[in-house]
C-alpha cells in the first residue's frame, strides 16, 4: 500500500490564499498570475498528496478553472464562495460524504466540476 502523506496546513492556506488573491484582482493582468499560482499549487497537491480527501475537493476546482481555461469565465464572487467553502474545510477530518457534499457545494457556487460535454453524432451506429 502507497505512503499516505497528510496534506500540509501551509499548502492548504497557499491554496486558500491563492483563491482570495484571484477574488480580490478578478479581471485583472495581476489575477491572472495568481491564478496560474493556483493551478500550479494545486498540482503540486495533487502530485504530493492524492490519497488525502481534500485532494479531490481541490482536484474537482482544479478540474473546473483548468479546462480551457475557464478560471477566467468565472465571477469575483464565485472565488469568494469557494474561498468561504475551504475555510470551512481547515483542519477537519474529511469523510467520503464530506467530500461529495463540497464538490457539490462548488457546483451551487457554480463552478462546473463535471466533466465536459461528449456530443454523439445521431447519423453513426453504435
Amino acid at each position: 500500500m502507497p505512503e499516505v502523506h497528510l496534506l500540509s496546513p501551509r499548502q492548504f492556506a497557499l491554496s486558500i490564499q491563492l483563491v482570495q488573491k484571484i477574488q480580490l484582482y478578478w479581471g485583472t493582468l495581476i489575477g491572472a498570475v495568481y491564478a496560474d499560482s493556483l493551478l500550479r499549487a494545486l498540482k503540486t497537491i495533487r502530485d504530493r498528496f492524492p490519497f488525502e480527501p481534500l485532494t479531490e475537493v481541490l482536484m474537482a476546482f482544479y478540474d473546473a478553472i483548468a479546462f480551457e481555461n475557464y478560471w477566467i469565465d468565472y465571477q469575483a464572487n464565485q472565488y469568494q464562495g469557494v474561498h468561504d467553502l475551504l475555510t470551512t474545510l481547515v483542519n477537519v477530518p474529511l469523510t467520503n460524504e464530506d467530500v461529495e457534499q463540497a464538490i457539490l457545494s462548488l457546483e451551487d457556487v457554480g463552478f462546473d466540476t463535471l466533466p465536459p460535454e461528449v456530443k454523439f453524432r445521431a447519423d453513426i451506429e453504435l
